[in-house]
């Protein structure tokens, strides 16, 4: 029976293998390794395998014991199996699905990839103007701030620029498809995670609202930033003794309604989504150029840039490396779905969800990254239509660690109680010694990364526990600690 299952894995993991739906049963597995890594780890002797599967049977019981579905995996540094609990089965990952983007983005676009904005024209700028159109560009980064466009508005004046005669162009074009996920839960639409994927992505694409306390019994001050014709609201949020802010979308995009109290002196800040993104980043800009000092001769529009323009101010991101540690850090949904139509776009393609999702799948195959089930509709694992097999993370994990050159995923992943959305992780014998991607839907947790252990070296795990009725995460993190233990 032990003989059956290991060949079994072991077809499994071969590239082009059937996936299986049964679960795999946990046993130890004495052969050769099925997941190359470049360098051995301690020995996992038969002993040490059985307690390891032990412990950790009993520490993930609470959350299994009558869960809708599970995939469990972890591998030795040497690269064998050592748990297997549906490894192999694919189930909702939420959040830890970023691992497959970021594999993707290092993959395609390599890590030291930087995203380009621009504002260009079609004539060279003469006596103080901008004699055609004005436009502003890119290739979707995720981190463009409203503040890295009014420095482009400062160095425009500090060339001596003080009017466009023409309009201000938005081009969009880099990111094609929908600006919202058809399959994320509507009921999130007023959530600053659920934010638009567009060509021009500004502050995320979302506005903030600072809400600052005055004298009791008077309303609050409000204030957008940035401030965009395209964003209005309606009511009043009062100064008193409670604090209940509440500001909520309505049926028209970008309409927002306010009410609730705020403290005196007390301010707070809220981000709301936005959409119709081409169109309020040209009001952002507009108002922009007009509020330092340049004036613009027709209303903002949007369309595709001549080829022939040229470039009179230039913003280029930090490293992709930089922006994936971001969104692995904070489990950035923003970043994750810009960053999985960007991968798309590689190709030559329209960079939409489509040709993303083709480019992460064919990314997986060429490393030859075992894929059962797998079923991917976004990048940032916030749809529940969503299906990744634990032994899919843990590969992705495991060929990082095998590169030559070092890992270059492992220091961009949180450090368990310290950053990120691991910061109120509260491990014990692995405090200190793991990295890993969370994940969590209403009806999914999900923890996938490394630990070191005390005498075989570094394991990769991946735990994704789905319609738990006990407490997943701390069954994940006591599963955690008893690997750390070994």
């Amino acid at each position: 029976m032990i003989a059956a299952a290991i060949a079994a894995f072991a077809m499994l993991l071969r590239p082009h293998a059937h996936a299986s739906v049964e679960r795999a049963p946990s046993v130890p597995r004495d052969t050769a390794p099925v997941v190359a890594l470049h360098r051995a780890a301690p020995e996992w002797g038969p002993r040490a395998q059985h307690d390891l599967q032990s412990v950790l049977r009993t520490a993930l019981a609470p959350a299994i014991s009558g869960a809708r579905d599970w995939s469990c995996v972890v591998i030795s540094q040497g690269g064998r199996v050592l748990f297997d609990d549906g490894g192999q089965r694919a189930v909702e990952p939420a959040s830890a699905q970023k691992l497959i983007v970021a594999d993707a983005a290092i993959d395609d676009l390599g890590a030291d990839y930087r995203f380009d904005t621009f504002l260009a024209a079609t004539k060279p700028p003469a006596n103080g103007a901008i004699g055609g159109d004005l436009w502003l560009a890119g290739s979707g980064d995720p981190s463009l701030r409203s503040g890295d466009l009014r420095n482009a508005v400062a160095v425009l004046r500090k060339n001596g620029i003080d009017a466009v005669s023409g309009r201000l162009v938005v081009d969009p074009s880099a990111i094609g498809g929908e600006e919202i996920n058809p399959l994320w839960n509507a009921d999130d639409s007023n959530e600053d995670f659920m934010a638009a994927t567009s060509g021009i992505s500004i502050d995320e694409d979302t506005v903030e609202f600072d809400v600052t306390g005055g004298v009791p019994g008077s309303p609050a001050r409000i204030e957008l930033n940035p401030n965009a014709p395209a964003v209005t609201y309606s009511g009043s949020i009062e100064t008193g003794d409670g604090d209940d802010v509440v500001i909520a979308g309505t049926a028209q995009p970008n309409q927002f309604r306010v009410y609730g109290t705020i403290p005196p002196g007390v301010r707070e800040r809220f981000w709301l989504p936005v959409h119709g993104i081409p169109q309020y980043a040209a009001g952002v800009l507009d108002d922009l150029l007009r509020s330092g000092g340049i004036g613009v001769g027709a209303k903002p529009q949007t369309g595709t840039i001549p080829l022939d323009s040229q470039i009179l101010w230039e913003h280029r991101s930090q490293p992709l490396v930089q922006l994936l540690h971001h969104m692995l850090i904070f489990s950035d949904n923003h970043y994750a779905e810009q960053l999985m139509r960007a991968v798309g776009g590689t190709s030559g393609d329209v960079a939409d969800d489509s040709t993303g999702l083709a480019a992460e799948r064919s990314v997986l195959q060429s490393q030859e990254i075992p894929t059962p089930g797998l079923h991917l509709v976004d990048g940032s694992g916030l749809a529940h239509a969503n299906r990744v097999a634990a032994i899919t993370l843990a590969g992705i994990l495991a060929r990082f660690e095998a590169q030559p050159r070092g890992n270059v995923l492992y220091p961009l992943l949180p450090r368990g109680g310290v950053d990120g959305t691991l910061k109120m992780y509260h491990f014990v014998s692995a405090a200190g010694r793991v990295r890993a991607k969370s994940g969590h839907l209403d009806d999914a947790a999900s923890l996938a990364g490394y630990v070191d252990t005390r005498k075989h070296g570094r394991v990769i795990f991946a735990f994704m526990i789905n319609g738990s009725p006990g407490d997943p995460d701390a069954a994940i993190v006591s599963a955690v600690d008893r690997i750390a233990e070994r």
